[in-house]
């Protein structure tokens, strides 16, 4: 029950981070929750395939229905495909990064993760079935004046950001949880300021 509690922590925190009236800093800690879900349904050993991707598959249609919901009033069937499946693909991204760090280490699996994850949003902008709406990169568009190197990286750029600020908090968490290490959740913490700080500040 508690993996399904963080999980919907998870699709909240990302709802309430969309704009047009959302909070875009939610977005730099709404990973975390689902993260350590994943790391302690890995921990367990066999069958975590499973709930992994049914944890995940809540955190996405939380997440795409509070924030797509208005399509509901164009077109009941294209709402419901667009919830169901667009939360599919999320979760199979988010099923590959299991598996991948079910066998390697935690800075392998990271970086596979993140490659992957831009990897289906940028396939996301030019399928037929194409949506952008829910690329990481595009929840700053109320705050523009944080992303105006978006001009030399785009939206990705963004979406990279993202997950370097929530993986470092999330390392951070993990580690604290597991040593009760202050000092260095500390130094995670400062370091996850400082990354999102710098792009503001350079922006």
């Amino acid at each position: 029950m508690k993996h399904l509690l963080l999980a919907l922590l998870t699709g909240i925190l990302l709802a309430l981070a969309w704009p047009t009236y959302g909070i875009s800093l939610f977005v730099f800690v709404a990973w975390v929750p689902l993260l350590w879900v994943e790391y302690q349904l890995r921990s367990t050993g066999k069958a975590s395939k499973g709930k992994v991707f049914l944890c995940s598959y809540l955190s996405f249609l939380v997440w795409n229905t509070l924030t797509t919901w208005w399509i509901w009033n164009s077109t009941v069937v294209g709402s419901l495909f667009a919830f169901l499946v667009n939360s599919l693909l999320m979760s199979l991204v988010f099923l590959a990064y299991h598996i991948v760090a079910k066998r390697n280490s935690a800075k392998i699996s990271s970086i596979f993760f993140i490659t992957i994850w831009i990897a289906f949003e940028k396939f996301h902008h030019h399928w037929d079935f194409s949506w952008p709406w829910l690329t990481l990169g595009n929840v700053f568009s109320e705050n523009i004046t944080w992303i105006q190197w978006y001009e030399y990286t785009g939206a990705f750029g963004g979406t990279l950001w993202v997950w370097l600020v929530n993986i470092v908090l999330f390392i951070g968490v993990k580690d604290y949880l597991l040593d009760k290490n202050r000092p260095l959740l500390a130094k995670r913490v400062g370091g996850a300021m400082l990354l999102f700080a710098v792009p503001v500040l350079i922006s």
